[in-house]
């Protein structure tokens, strides 16, 4: 759906803009909502079917401006609006209900409704859509407990945990803001910014995107939350490839994420990084391929570091039971270190904790900073791992085992399927050394192994597919000291019981500001040594290099 791809866009934008405030005194989405559930608390209920325990209306509402631009010349520049509504009608009781149940081939759960919803700040049209949306919501509530209820009647669980976790209710209405810019200004400057790349004419594919997301979350529960929160992302999004003279095509990301315009680095900062990368990637198409598998010492600094946590150890952190099914009864848990609570999962010298209240660390912004969860639940710091000791997860509304409670990490960025998430996940480390050396370290290991060189990696592809993400400066540290770039590697065999090897950490500390389908995060993390990690050579043939010359860089011009 559109408002789903809104979410999970790249997001960009910056320089001066305004947010004008409007009255919530008569926000017409908040009376039609509470209007409408009222009256569904009220009356709705089939005869002979059981009454809704639990009625919940989320409405979505976004504002988006984008901008891109390649080369110097605009691809596009446009506004956009979307406003979705999630029904949810529970019907059973917080112990088991029609939720978490896959039935039949349905690609996953459903616990209500979710279509689009009039952009019209329209009471009565409103209503009419949410009245639509609330009884499709209950129709399918009741027929999927009947299921769920025939499914458990012949099975044997060995534990019976609530469906849902009850909350106390929240009231929290925030101010409503409109999203302004100069559409003009930012026009010039996006095609300034993609200008650049015709500096370097090895690079033959770039664009440089600009978008600004203003988002307004309603909640309104029949347990009494009242809740509506805007929040803007603000972002910058640079992407380049290359191809290297074998036919291997190189690529590079580079994102700029913020909660507001002045909170973004400036326009000059932003095209010297982009001069930086360009070289960077410049430089890796000439490099040599790397021409063997590696099993060994690993090196990651910086961005590096914090995208591998938040690829191996961050989804490992949710509590999130996984959902019954007609197909088979599955694991209970998304997790795979659920089975080492109170038992080490990282390195003595770590200390993990998430804690969305957050705004800055230093000098650095946290995009994860939230208030109000997406199930209408207060943000809380949770200690998640304690001098290396797992003693804790994130939880949504889901209970598990462990907690029966949530702790105000439900997130979604599609509204009805929300799972618990991370907002700002830190991860700290005593006894940190300096790059210098980290790097001696490696070099050390190296010899001990009877290794040639060790592997550094300094930057990782956010948009690689790989299970830390694809290495686009990557060394061979050798054991004299001396760096040489390679590529074409990727990493394997990675998973969140592999950071147990890890053997030392920087004193350094990275913030990665990233935007997942759950909405903005942040990752704060030190450079790391791995004790092993299997880095793969390319294979497979490459495609051909382009026939002709890049168009910008006619020969009589190089």
């Amino acid at each position: 759906m559109k408002f789903a791809r809104y979410m999970t866009a790249g997001i960009l934008v910056l320089a001066p803009a305004m947010f004008l405030s409007q009255s919530n005194s008569d926000d017409v989405i908040m009376r039609a909502m509470n209007d409408e559930l009222q009256r569904s608390v009220a009356e709705l209920e089939f005869k002979d079917l059981e009454k809704p325990y639990f009625i919940q209306y989320v409405i979505v509402d976004q504002e988006q401006y984008h901008a891109s631009a390649t080369f110097g010349a605009l691809t596009a520049s446009e506004w956009s609006r979307a406003r979705a509504l999630s029904a949810q009608v529970r019907v059973g009781d917080y112990n088991f209900d029609n939720s978490e149940f896959v039935a039949g081939g349905a690609p996953q759960a459903g616990s209500g409704v979710l279509q689009p919803v009039v952009q019209e700040n329209d009471y009565n049209a409103l209503r009419h859509s949410i009245w639509l949306a609330t009884d499709n919501a209950y129709k399918q509530a009741v027929e999927q407990i009947a299921r769920k209820r025939a499914f458990v009647q012949n099975k044997v669980r060995e534990e019976e945990l609530p469906d849902f976790s009850k909350e106390s209710p929240v009231n929290a209405i925030s101010t409503r803001r409109s999203l302004e810019l100069d559409q003009a200004r930012w026009e010039k400057q996006v095609r300034e910014w993609s200008a650049i790349f015709r500096d370097f004419s090895e690079i033959d594919i770039s664009n440089v995107s600009l978008r600004a997301l203003m988002t307004h979350k309603y909640i309104v529960n029949s347990e009494g939350t009242r809740t509506m929160q805007p929040s803007l992302v603000v972002s910058v999004e640079i992407d380049a490839t290359a191809q290297a003279a074998d036919g291997m095509r190189v690529g590079y990301s580079v994102p700029f994420n913020a909660r507001s315009f002045d909170r973004l680095p400036t326009a000059s900062d932003i095209s010297n990084s982009i001069r930086k990368m360009a070289a960077d990637l410049t430089a890796v198409r000439t490099t040599p391929v790397l021409d063997a598998d590696y099993s060994g010492p690993v090196l990651l600094t910086g961005q590096a570091s914090a995208e591998m946590f938040a690829r191996i150890l961050a989804p490992n952190l949710s509590g999130q039971r996984l959902p019954m099914s007609e197909r088979e009864q599955g694991p209970a848990t998304r997790s795979e270190i659920t089975d080492r609570l109170n038992r080490p999962v990282l390195p003595e010298f770590f200390s993990v904790y998430d804690d969305p209240t957050e705004q800055r660390i230093g000098n650095h912004e946290l995009i994860g900073h939230y208030e109000i969860d997406d199930q209408g639940v207060p943000a809380k710091k949770v200690s998640l791992i304690e001098e290396g000791v797992l003693k804790g997860f994130l939880m949504s509304r889901r209970p598990s085992k462990e907690s029966l409670q949530s702790n105000g990490h439900g997130r979604s960025g599609v509204p009805g399927r929300e799972t618990a998430q991370i907002g700002n996940l830190i991860i700290q480390a005593s006894d940190g050394k300096s790059y210098e050396a980290l790097k001696e370290r490696l070099i050390e290991m190296c010899r001990r192994e009877k290794l040639e060189y060790g592997i550094l990696i300094k930057a990782l592809d956010s948009n690689g597919r790989g299970p830390i993400g694809n290495p686009v400066l990557t060394y061979k540290v050798y054991t004299d000291g001396r760096e040489e770039l390679v590529r074409g590697a990727s990493a394997s065999g990675v998973t969140v019981r592999s950071l147990r090897t890890i053997e030392a950490a920087g004193n350094d500390t990275f913030v990665a500001n990233r935007l997942s389908g759950a909405g903005p995060t942040s990752i704060v993390a030190p450079s790391v040594l791995l004790e092993e990690m299997e880095i793969k050579k390319p294979a497979g043939t490459q495609q051909k290099p382009s026939i002709l010359t890049h168009p910008y860089f006619k020969k009589e011009n190089l």
